[in-house]
């Protein structure tokens, strides 16, 4: 399992001080496969037991352990790199991106989330993994500069708090990939019960989101690997959605 695979599947038992820290390493796996805890403990701005309680979390047995996995994935990332552009194959990409605009010119809720987004009393956001959640910042940053708040739900434990309490004067936003609700299937249906507006953004596919969602936002994701659940323009489409979701909120609201 890599290391983006070991993120989704203990993303809800990690808190913010985690994913800085897996953020950091993530990004720069070369430079921190041979260096001591203390020394990620500095590059992270965190303490050394900080790393070795995230290292914990993503189930190993302590740090020594996660570095010796973190050489085994630098070299895992050197043999699968391609070594020369005229191996990269943009056509499938290209294909999704179309087809996500193409989903995205031909629904016809839009209006009606836009003008969810100006009345709600609060928006929530939660993403199923990792991805899907930076994802949605990047979203709640642009939201803001229209002074419109978009909280996102950190882990599983918040939205479980949130999901006894948020009203039907409230949106909630849920981003995923397969639409696939195991571990939330509870927390969902009790929002959906409390008749709290809800808008799903998934893959184009029949899902259970997707069917408890009031609005439905598609993107478009070919060749997905069966393993890691993710395959080269997986967050390419997410972002290229919630981009155009954004896109056109601000024009109807200079149209408005």
């Amino acid at each position: 399992m890599n290391l983006e695979a070991l993120i989704n599947k203990y993303y809800d038992q990690l808190n913010s001080n985690d994913l800085h820290v897996i953020s950091y390493i993530s990004q720069n796996i070369e430079l921190c496969k041979d260096k001591t805890v203390t020394e990620i403990a500095k590059y992270c701005n965190v303490s050394p037991s900080t790393i070795i309680r995230t290292t914990k979390k993503l189930s190993f047995d302590g740090y020594s352990e996660f570095r010796y996995f973190l050489k085994e994935e630098a070299d895992r990332i050197k043999e699968t790199k391609v070594p020369n552009n005229q191996y990269f194959n943009s056509s499938v990409i290209l294909k999704d991106v179309k087809e996500t605009i193409k989903l995205f010119e031909q629904d016809k809720s839009l209006e009606k989330i836009y003008q969810l987004f100006l009345e709600s009393n609060r928006i929530f956001a939660y993403g199923t993994g990792y991805g899907q959640n930076l994802m949605l910042k990047e979203f709640s940053r642009c939201l803001l500069n229209h002074n419109i708040y978009l909280n996102i739900i950190p882990s599983k434990t918040e939205l479980e708090l949130i999901s006894q309490t948020i009203t039907p004067n409230d949106l909630l936003l849920v981003a995923s990939l397969s639409g696939n609700m195991k571990s939330i299937d509870s927390m969902i249906k009790n929002i959906a019960v409390r008749q709290v507006p809800m808008v799903s953004v998934t893959v184009f596919s029949r899902n259970e989101l997707a069917y408890l969602a009031n609005y439905n936002l598609y993107y478009q994701v070919s060749n997905l690997n069966k393993v890691s659940q993710l395959n080269n323009s997986s967050f390419v489409t997410l972002n290229l959605v919630l981009s155009l979701l954004y896109e056109g909120f601000i024009n109807y609201v200079r149209e408005d």
